[in-house]
């Protein structure tokens, strides 16, 4: 009994003793840890000082640098003022010594006379000249002082004002005489003037405005329709829509004509932006044309289609705007839209020459068979620098400079109007320099700073795509960034604002046709609904519009008809 006794004490001292050395362990390891955390965080700390005292330092660095800069220029502006003096000193001098007269600098207008000392330095200017005039003659009737009616004219007091005379609604009542022919007895009736459809309500003025006001100043129908009911006529928004889908309809050859002539250059911008697309329900058997094709349900109408999130592609240059659907985002709608035709063997024959693009996944197919020649947008490489500038300042801003400088060198050109061998050779002798010192600065520092720094992906952005980037400085017709692009797409994001969406595909169609002539027209310098009153009036069957083609009726031929006419 004292022997089992025994052995159950010594068993369980050992069990404590186990758990007291283990315990004993635990310990020494938290203490470990504790002290290694306390390391630890010494040493953030000494390195979090260091990297301010970096900072410090290199604002420090900065500031003087600056400061250096801006003490140069004072010295170089007091030299040149100093030669300025001393020249004009000199020359003064030897005008004293022969008796001559100061002359007058040239280009020195003569003295203006004395104006209103309370008036503002930065009063408005001059009133277009081409503006048509109404003069308002105003005369007084009695004299203010004495109130005597013998009043005689001596001066006049002119001032010009802006005035808007508000477009209305009007009726055109055409009336044709017919005749009978007194030789022959022949009735004969004059040709009705050109109507957008048979038994049309509208003129081809009214449809130019309707599809002007929707794709040109972005005025939804139904506005248009209140206005129209302020000035007493009712018109019905279906019957508004029917009229500017029908102008659209006809103008669709003449888009594709602009398009062709777009073709013609050897350079090109592209860049595009998303367009939602919904499908209205249609009757599968409609009153009035043929039976629509597809799956009908119980209710006579066709299935529902879902929406869908299609794209408007822009295509231009100096010269032409062109707009282009596409129901997705794929890179293959590019090469339909840069297809000219089919060779003998049936293959696709694609345009040829430099696009400016984005770097965007679907634009690297048009450039794999080498006959299409990248160049690269500078603007989107000092926005990312631009936008991540607060996360490394030094780098961003040296590699904005760098890139500001071209911008620099293409302003000059555009304020000397260079242009072809004179612009490339401008680009070359000034910004070439500086692309080589950007791309040396890049190579040099663009390990300072961790892969996944933003500022070091825009370096390696400007490395990847150097050659696209610099693409100007081997061709005059390239510009230096697609901003172009940018700002022609930002008429789709205008109609997306006050329209939505596209009524289904053909809807996207129509709007994509007049945004290529409206915009077209603007480039060009037209006004774009008259081109468009033109324009529909010429392209409707009509005998007065015999042996014209699409040709024949874009912007430019328009423009060239006006020179024409005004000669």
């Amino acid at each position: 009994m004292d022997s089992a006794e025994d052995t159950s004490i010594a068993a369980l001292v050992q069990v404590i003793t186990g758990l007291r050395t283990e315990l004993s362990a635990v310990r020494e390891d938290a203490a470990r840890q504790r002290e290694d955390a306390a390391r630890q965080r010494e040493e953030d700390r000494r390195e979090m000082a260091r990297l301010v005292k970096m900072i410090e330092g290199l604002t420090r660095q900065l500031d003087a640098m600056l400061g250096e800069m801006r003490q140069a220029e004072k010295a170089e502006l007091a030299r040149t003022r100093a030669e300025a003096q001393a020249i004009a000193a000199a020359a003064a001098a030897r005008r004293a010594a022969a008796g001559e007269p100061d002359p007058a600098p040239a280009g020195t207008k003569p003295p203006a006379p004395p104006r209103n000392s309370n008036r503002s330095k930065h009063g408005r200017g001059e009133l277009p000249a081409h503006l048509p005039r109404e003069t308002v003659p105003v005369k007084p009737t009695e004299c203010d002082a004495c109130g005597s009616a013998e009043l005689l004219a001596r001066d006049e007091v002119v001032s010009e004002e802006l005035d808007y005379v508000r477009a209305h609604v009007r009726v055109r009542r055409t009336v044709r005489a017919v005749c009978l022919c007194g030789n022959c007895g022949a009735r004969v009736t004059p040709p009705a003037p050109p109507m957008p459809f048979d038994r049309a309500s509208c003129t081809m003025a009214m449809m130019a405005w309707l599809c002007f006001a929707k794709c040109g100043l972005f005025l939804p129908l139904d506005r248009l329709r209140r206005d129209f009911a302020d000035q007493g006529a009712q018109i019905a928004s279906s019957t508004m829509t029917r009229w500017w889908q029908r102008g659209a309809d006809l103008l669709l050859p003449v888009a594709e004509s602009v398009r062709l002539s777009l073709l013609t250059g050897s350079h090109i911008q592209t860049d595009g932006t998303g367009l939602r697309v919904v499908f209205p329900r249609q009757k599968a058997s409609p009153v009035k044309g043929p039976d629509r094709e597809g799956e009908v349900d119980e209710t006579g109408y066709l299935q529902h289609r879902p929406p869908e999130n299609g794209q408007i592609l822009f295509f231009g240059d100096d010269k032409h705007a062109v707009y282009h659907f596409t129901p997705d985002k794929r890179g293959e709608h590019l090469e339909t839209f840069l297809t000219l035709g089919v060779d003998e063997a049936g293959n696709a024959m694609l345009w040829t020459g430099t696009i400016t693009a984005d770097a965007a996944s679907n634009h690297d197919r048009l450039f794999l068979d080498g006959d299409r020649i990248e160049s690269g947008c500078n603007a989107h490489s000092f926005r990312k620098f631009r936008d991540d500038a607060d996360k490394a300042p030094l780098l961003a801003s040296r590699a904005m400079a760098f890139i500001d400088g071209f911008y620099k060198v293409e302003a000059e050109a555009k304020k000397e109007k260079l242009t072809g061998a004179e612009l490339l050779a401008w680009r070359r002798a000034r910004a070439g320099p500086q692309a080589k010192a950007f791309k040396a600065w890049l190579d040099a520092h663009i390990t300072d700073l961790l892969p996944s720094h933003p500022v070091r992906k825009a370096m390696q952005y400007c490395l990847n795509h150097w050659a696209a980037l610099t693409r100007f400085l081997e061709d005059p017709a390239v510009p230096l960034d697609n901003n172009a692009s940018e700002r022609a797409l930002r008429k789709v994001a205008l109609l997306r604002n006050n329209s939505l969406y596209a009524s289904g595909e053909d809807g996207a169609v129509r709007l994509c046709t007049m945004l290529t002539l409206i915009q077209t027209c603007r480039l060009i310098e037209v006004e774009p609904y008259a081109y468009l009153v033109w324009a529909l009036t010429r392209v409707v069957p009509h005998p007065d519009n015999r042996g014209l083609t699409a040709a024949d009726l874009t912007p430019r031929a328009y423009k060239a008809a006006q020179q024409r006419d005004a000669e």
